[in-house]
């Protein structure tokens, strides 16, 4: 492997693991790190991203120029809401992470990560990496757990069930649309049915729903578009799986913790999604005609409704972001999505690859999660996705002046005439 090739490699790997340190930095065998992780790889890639840079090799496209400048916008705006805001406490640390940790995500996927189809593959290829070590993690909290809950690598067991969805859809993507490599057809079809009872069993109703409709994108994708094996016959045939499947998930292998959570709601909404009610009723109420242009500000929802100025949200960032930050907010970041979701889809009209439909579909089933959990922090795989929707086949690109040529500048200037 070349040079060029270990620093698109040794990126994918700082940027992934900076995206996911949330999910993993609880855990006991990393909590002795003396740097918080999070902030270790988050500067390692951001320290990759120089370095080619100044090698000559970043070369950043018109699209994620434009989606970065988006979400500048919007953080920006979101930052300045503070002076109107109620909040302090939980205003400063969301401003924070929404500049330094989310802004960071978007902007390293946008103009690294999508500027490079290799830097995109092995991005691809880091994340089911890290989703199969979640895999691995969930089955050993499954086997130690008895009939307790599970939580994988000491944490919420949302987040890792929203990395397992994205190890799912890609894996799925790639057997549905691609099948380009033999080896990485098998091997997906070997990860594949371990990745999915993962899921079942770690409780995360939302990622698996969201998984469920996100892998039926990606069927009729194939279908209306003839990359499906016998076409109708293939469509046929996976309807009878996932048919098999459910029947087998709701009779025999019932007890498996996400499909239990999924019979109660048979019996009602439940705590867990009744309080999400609550909070959306709540929030609907709190959007005054004075309020509603500009927000109350990042950060005010806990105060406003009175829970206190800790984190707290709506659990769904449009309600989030309307409440907080109003229709200017609201605006910028639908104007943001619809910029990423764009380019995604005339890219593929254009191109017919496959990979945009993939990510797509991994922009779908991270916005379905959103509707329903987290803030907008915590929600930062939505906009590390959003950000490699830039990602273009044959871009105009504008190249990141390397260390010789700043140096070849500095020389022609200082010379006599």
């Amino acid at each position: 492997m070349d040079s060029s090739r270990r620093a698109d490699a040794a990126f994918a790997v700082c940027y992934v693991a900076f995206v996911f340190a949330g999910v993993y930095k609880d855990a006991w065998y990393v909590a002795w790190a003396p740097l918080d992780l999070t902030l270790a790889f988050g500067l390692a890639a951001a320290a990759v991203a120089g370095w080619l840079a100044l090698r000559g090799r970043l070369r950043v496209t018109r699209a994620g120029i434009v989606i970065t400048g988006l979400f500048t916008a919007f953080a920006l705006y979101a930052v300045v809401s503070g002076i109107w805001s109620p909040s302090t406490d939980y205003y400063l640390s969301k401003a924070f992470r929404l500049v330094g940790v989310t802004g960071l995500t978007l902007g390293l996927g946008a103009l690294v990560v999508a500027s490079s189809a290799r830097r995109l593959r092995y991005t691809g290829f880091a994340t089911v990496g890290f989703s199969l070590v979640a895999v691995v993690e969930t089955f050993v909290r499954y086997l130690q757990s008895g009939d307790t809950a599970i939580y994988p690598f000491g944490t919420n067991y949302l987040i890792t069930g929203r990395v397992l969805g994205l190890g799912i859809v890609i894996l799925t993507g790639y057997l549905v649309l691609s099948r380009a490599d033999r080896r990485l057809t098998t091997a997906a079809g070997i990860v594949l049915p371990p990745a999915t009872y993962a899921l079942l069993v770690i409780g995360s109703r939302g990622p698996l729903v969201a998984a469920v409709g996100a892998i039926g994108l990606l069927v009729v994708a194939g279908l209306l578009i003839g990359r499906l094996p016998n076409g109708r016959w293939a469509l046929g045939a996976y309807a009878a799986a996932v048919g098999l499947a459910g029947y087998v998930a709701f009779t025999v292998a019932r007890h498996l913790e996400t499909i239990t959570r999924l019979l109660w709601l048979l019996e009602g909404p439940g705590q867990s999604l009744g309080a999400r009610f609550t909070y959306w009723q709540q929030t609907i109420a709190g959007l005054g005609p004075a309020t509603l242009p500009f927000g109350h500000g990042l950060g005010s929802w806990p105060v406003v409704l009175g829970y206190g100025d800790a984190q707290d949200y709506p659990h769904n960032i449009l309600l989030e972001v309307a409440f907080e930050l109003g229709l200017v907010g609201l605006a910028l970041l639908l104007s943001l999505f619809a910029v990423g979701v764009g380019v995604a889809i005339r890219e593929w009209a254009d191109h017919g690859r496959p990979v945009h439909l993939v990510l797509l579909a991994l922009f779908a089933y991270m916005l379905a999660n959103t509707m329903v959990t987290g803030d907008l922090n915590e929600n930062r795989y939505l906009f590390a996705v959003c950000g490699v929707l830039a990602y273009r086949v044959a871009p105009r690109r504008y190249a990141v002046p390397s260390l010789a040529t700043v140096r070849e500048a500095i020389g022609s200037s200082g010379s006599p005439t």
